[in-house]
């Protein structure tokens, strides 16, 4: 794999600002609250009812108990590897080729069919980006200031574009898909972003908007930096090849940025977290 390319005098990044007497909520947080909540005991009673007596399904002869085992199982092995995912980009990006022989002996990436293929995922990815692209953070927390409350995030990495003069947010993912099209069962999402669909290809364009707002308006950058200055990027590492042959897919933006939508979006999830809260609290 080709040399990663370091920005030099990067942003400090720094977040002596922030005033820790005010609230804060997380970004994922308020994208929680713009969806229905998944009804996992009525959709595993539905699969059973559907599928238990079907020898083709993979929920074939399985309880209810068994059903919702086995998603919680799948949802924490895709947790599993995406951490190892994001451990394995941080060698790359700022690590040594002795970390990176570590991280193969240690999770027996040879062995493991699925993390090698996302392992080969990102070492393409990185091979196919242009020279003029080059690396400047990961994983760093950004706060953005909205009333007397702060919204947090940390984005996954963070590029610049040395030819057009572009600081690009990059998101990774591990999931399966990224639903770039509604089906008939496609509901929408809540609040101001009532009309969008409730697809994921949406609510990861927010979160990178989410980055992209507050990389401008907590003074993250350059002054002088505006909105048009920084372009977003969604790259799944799904683990299988895609039928263009590449181990990875990049998305653009689902919609284009509306800085007064975002901030009805980071205003709805703190005052709807908020009213659960305390309804929750209230309920005991």
């Amino acid at each position: 794999m080709k040399e990663v390319k370091k920005m030099e005098n990067r942003p400090s990044f720094d977040n002596s600002f922030v005033d820790k007497t005010l609230p804060t909520t997380s970004i994922s947080t308020i994208l929680t609250m713009l969806q229905e909540p998944f009804d996992q005991q009525g959709v595993a009673i539905k699969t059973f009812n559907k599928r238990f007596n079907d020898p083709t399904s993979e929920y074939y002869n399985m309880t209810v108990e068994d059903i919702i085992a086995k998603w919680e199982d799948k949802a924490a092995t895709s947790r599993r590897y995406g951490k190892m995912n994001d451990d394995y980009i941080g060698i790359v990006l700022e690590g040594t080729e002795d970390d990176k022989d570590l991280f193969y002996l240690d999770n027996d990436v040879d062995g493991d069919e699925r993390l090698n293929t996302q392992v080969r995922a990102f070492d393409e990815f990185m091979n196919d980006l242009p020279e003029h692209i080059i690396y400047v953070a990961r994983e760093l927390t950004l706060y953005y200031k909205i009333g007397e409350h702060y919204v947090k995030g940390r984005f996954d990495a963070l590029f610049y574009d040395t030819i057009k003069n572009k600081w690009i947010v990059v998101d990774w993912k591990t999931s399966g898909t990224v639903e770039t099209k509604p089906t008939i069962w496609t509901t929408k999402l809540l609040g101001p972003a009532r009309v969008f669909d409730a697809l994921n290809w949406n609510t990861y364009t927010m979160q990178v908007y989410f980055y992209k707002t507050a990389l401008v308006e907590s003074g993250y950058l350059p002054e002088g930096t505006t909105f048009d200055d920084i372009d977003v990027c969604i790259v799944n590492f799904p683990g299988k090849e895609f039928d263009n042959g590449k181990l990875y897919m990049k998305y653009p933006k689902a919609f284009d940025y509306d800085k007064d939508l975002m901030d009805g979006i980071f205003t709805f999830g703190i005052k709807k977290n908020i009213l659960l809260n305390k309804k929750n609290g209230s309920n005991g």
